[in-house]
């Protein structure tokens, strides 16, 4: 699991990678995608209905398409306090629903 790190006074996007598998040709980026960000601790709580966060996608064409979330404190991000945490994303389309744990994300103060 790759971590990415930012300053608790940063404002960035976190983007991850989604690759279609099938069928191909599938665009995703119809779909809605959100991330959760939960703190770290053993043992793992797993995200709850109010622990997520819209994200977009960044619309270039695939087959590796890019979900994105705004994390830092200005412009509407996803403030988090400085600390350690597991990123979770779900995209959401019918009938599949995946939800992947893609990255650890590190906030330093």
């Amino acid at each position: 699991m790759n971590t990415v790190t930012q300053s608790v006074l940063s404002t960035n996007f976190v983007q991850v990678p989604v690759t279609v598998i099938t069928p191909a040709g599938y665009d995703p980026t119809g779909d809605t995608v959100q991330f959760a960000f939960i703190p770290a601790s053993y043992p793992q709580p797993l995200p709850g209905s109010s622990d997520w966060n819209a994200g977009s996608w960044v619309t270039f064409p695939g087959p590796v398409y890019w979900a994105q979330i705004l994390v830092g404190p200005l412009n509407g991000g996803v403030n988090l306090a400085a600390g350690n945490y597991l990123a979770w994303l779900k995209i959401t389309d019918s009938p599949a629903a995946p939800v992947l744990q893609p990255f650890t994300l590190t906030i330093l103060d």
